[in-house]
């Protein structure tokens, strides 16, 4: 069983994801006490939500139309270069996200419960 570092406060997560089923059933692995989640089903919703509240973490599928996850990551990069942000695909994207910066980090699809929370403790 995976501990969790206790927090003061809620770690803040937004979570961005346009296809409905996977959308549903990692909000469900995400949900945990001490977390507080923002669901988006598109960067251009995330991109708002940034501009309206504070997160500890972003995690986005890479795949979303209009603004890709890259780009959503480049998008916030440039405002907080420290942002903590997990990218989620179907293939290995380690050197994508080597690129963007030491708190960038990819995990393959389909996610699972114990890799995003071992993700989400590594960067937090």
């Amino acid at each position: 069983m995976m501990s969790f570092k206790p927090r003061p406060d809620p770690l803040h997560i937004l979570y961005v994801e346009d296809n409905a089923l996977v959308r549903e059933s990692t909000e469900e692995l995400l949900q945990k006490p001490g977390r507080a989640l923002c669901i988006c089903a598109s960067a251009e919703d995330a991109v708002q939500a940034l501009r309206d509240r504070r997160f500890d973490l972003v995690i986005t599928d890479v795949s979303l139309p209009v603004m890709s996850g890259i780009d959503l990551a480049r998008h916030i990069l440039a405002r907080s270069p420290q942002a903590a942000i997990i990218i989620a695909s179907g293939y290995q994207m380690d050197a994508v996200t080597d690129a963007l910066g030491p708190n960038v980090r990819a995990i393959i699809k389909p996610i699972m419960a114990d890799e995003i929370d071992a993700l989400i403790d590594a960067l937090i």
